[in-house]
Parts: C-alpha cells; structure tokens; sequence
C-alpha cells in the first residue's frame, strides 16, 4: 500500500516542476484508489473517542508541536459550524472549547477568524491554567493574541499574534506573508500586503506583559547565515518556530521559492538571538521536534542518507539516521521522553498510519490506519498530527475518516 522507492524517487524529480506534481498526484492517487481502497474506514486495537462528538460541529486541535491537554484533564480543541472540507474564510469564525475529561462537558472560550485548517488559530496552553491563542482585530486591523485563565474566562489582549511562547515571553513571525507565499499556514482576516524588506522582517520576539517588542532574527541575516545561488530572486520567508523545553533556544525553517520550487533549511538560534546556526539544508526540510533541549528529531534530506527521520545533535550538528522509521515517509513527530508517535501521508488507499517508536527499546508499531476521502484535499487535508499528553497516557489526534473532522484520543497503554 504504501509508495515504493521509485516512486519516491519519481516525486522528487517531480518538484522541480509543481504544477505537473500536482496534477500529476491527484491522477495518480485517484487511480491507486481505485485499486487498493479498503472496506473500511479506519482500523486501531484500542478504543478510540472523539473529543466532544457533536454531529452539528467538527473539532480539531491544531498541529503536532503541542499537547492539547493540561494536568488537571482539560483539553483544547477548535469547533467549526461550517465544513472544514471548504478552505478557510475570515467570515466564518470558529471556536475556542475547553473539554473536561473528568466531566465529559465542554465550555466555551471565545470565537476567532485567524486561523487555517493546519494549525488552528495556534491555541496552546501557556501554563495549567491559561491558554492562549490568536485573533484579528477588525477595528485596529491587526493579528493579536488573547491569554484566557480557563477558570474565570479573565482575557488579556496581548497587541501581537503568538507562534509559539514559553512562560512569559512569545516569538512570532509575519502571518501575511505566509498567507500569500504559504497559505496552508496564513491567515486571511488581512488584506494588507507582504513586507518584503528582508531588513525588517523575520521572527519576532515580545513579552506577554506587552513590556518589549523586537526583530530578532532577521530574514538578511538567515540568508546571509548559509547564502545559496538559488536564493537569488526568490521570495523568502520562515515557518515552524518551535522553542526548546527549557526556553534558552528555538528552531524555524528557513523557505524560499524560485520558479514556484520550494526549498528548506533548518536553523537554530539562542533565545536572546545570538548563536544563528543552519543545521540542514540539502534542499528538504519538513516536520521537526524537540526531544530535549539538545537534540531535535526531523524529517529531512541529507545527501548521504536521503530522505529520512534524523536524530539532530543542536550543538554538533551531528545527524544520525533513524533507520527503523525507514519506508514509512514524511510525517508529524512529537516525543515525551523515549516515546516517539508520529504518522503517515495517505499511502495508495488514502490510509494514514499512526505510529509508534519506543527509542530506547526499539520497539516499533502501527497503531492504527485512517482514511482520509477526497473532499479533504490540500489545503483542507487532515494530517494526524499526533500528540502525546506529557505523562504519555492519552494520545490526541485529528482524523476525518467519517467524512468530519473530528479530534480523537486513545489511551496510550
């Protein structure tokens, strides 16, 4: 079911021409479909729920780099009233839930027009007891950030959007121009245009009391870090900001396009933004991860190994491949100690598979397989994003393979 090297192979020859991909892909998984469709929607040997299954609404968290869930059983997801099938629209807001596991009850939060299908509206918990997340304002015609105490519904309106924050201080980026150069990723509440100064933008760093705001990272000094010639004319921007579990670091990918080709490389830099380092950038980057505050596990491309999951040492730049995650592709990482769950792209049957990795005992297991039909294409893809609860008993993840999009748990035993 799953695709062979040559037709890996195939598809990367492929990206130098995207448009051809495209099509090329969509015909081709439709044909494969036909011939290798299962009887069945999806497959797993654990009882699975849906978080707050409500028929009227569909729910998802948001993508692999956070847990939905807080030590005392709440869990965060997204509601819509309008099919996730259809791309995003500003007009239509979703909502910001809380679930009480305990209880089996969920409770409103606030409503929000910046967000995407992928990510949600970034919502993710700042500590046990406040979450966060963004919102546009129409009267200021801006991207902010709301941090709620989840008890008393208490909003603090923060002036700038968040991408990922640690205790007290967040780091962001510029939300327009990835709506225009990455729209799976963009917001589309503004119609303001791209910055292309290089000078002035980048990624962002603010305090949540409002006290500070600067450019740290700027997208001049990421391309002059590791210059190539096919960054000349190219439109350039950073995506995937993930900060270390201790705070003192984070990483981002580095994209540009030319000719519609995209290309990536993963850097990492102190938190103050001394220390800017590319750790990989042989054309493909994708989903990363920290596993602690030195290492971070990727999916990459490395021109000794190919394409793969790679063990990534921050400080050597060292990179050691996982050879067991081999022949299973690109996908969504997330680790809790030795526990590494991540997923698959839909294979010839549209299935995506959910898997497990032990590091230390090298146990390996496919949890589960999920369909994923048609109508949830591109930009409305339903990627598993598998995340794991910081005790590793539940783990969370998005599926539609009942046709809505649904946030599912199973008990991690």
């Amino acid at each position: 079911m799953r695709y062979s090297k040559t037709e890996r192979i195939l598809a990367i020859l492929l990206s130098q021409f995207p448009r051809l991909k495209r099509v090329l892909k969509y015909v081709y998984q439709r044909f494969s479909l036909l011939i290798y469709k299962k009887k069945y929607s999806h497959r797993i040997n654990k009882d699975l729920y849906c978080i707050a299954n409500d028929h009227k609404h569909e729910s998802f968290f948001g993508y692999y780099d956070n847990s939905p869930i807080n030590k005392d059983g709440l869990i965060l997801y997204h509601s819509s009233e309008h099919s996730t099938s259809k791309k995003p629209n500003d007009k239509l807001n979703i909502h910001i839930m809380v679930y009480d596991l305990n209880s089996g009850t969920s409770k409103f939060i606030a409503s929000t027009s910046a967000y995407n299908w992928q990510q949600g509206s970034k919502l993710q918990w700042l500590n046990d007891k406040e979450l966060i997340f963004n919102d546009y304002c129409h009267n200021d015609k801006k991207y902010v950030s709301y941090l709620v105490n989840v008890s008393t519904l208490e909003k603090q309106r923060i002036e700038w959007p968040i991408y990922d924050v640690h205790e007290d201080y967040a780091l962001t980026l510029n939300f327009n121009r990835l709506r225009d150069l990455n729209r799976d990723y963009g917001y589309f509440s503004s119609n303001d245009a791209i910055n292309y100064d290089i000078l002035a933008d980048g990624i962002f760093k603010f305090n949540l009391d409002g006290s500070s705001y600067e450019l740290l990272t700027s997208m001049s000094s990421i391309i002059d870090t590791h210059f190539k010639q096919s960054m000349l004319d190219a439109d350039h921007y950073v995506n995937h900001i993930s900060i270390s579990p201790d705070g003192n670091k984070f990483m981002f990918l580095h994209r540009w396009l030319k000719n519609r080709v995209r290309f990536d490389a993963l850097f990492v830099v102190n938190s103050d933004g001394t220390n800017l380092r590319c750790l990989a950038d042989d054309d493909m980057v994708s989903h990363c991860f920290w596993k602690d505050n030195n290492e971070i596990i990727g999916y990459l491309r490395d021109k000794k190994n190919g394409d793969g999951y790679f063990l990534i040492d921050v400080n050597s730049g060292k990179k050691d491949l996982i050879k067991r995650m081999q022949g299973f592709g690109d996908g969504h990482p997330h680790i809790v100690d030795e526990v590494l769950i991540s997923d698959t792209y839909p294979n010839k049957s549209k299935m995506k598979e959910l898997l497990f990795y032990n590091l230390e005992s090298n146990d390996f297991k496919i949890l589960g397989e999920f369909y994923e039909p048609f109508s949830f294409y591109g930009e409305t893809r339903c990627d598993l994003h598998p995340r794991l609860s910081p005790d590793k008993k539940y783990l969370f993840f998005d599926s539609v393979h009942t046709g809505k999009r649904h946030l599912y748990m199973i008990k991690n035993e």
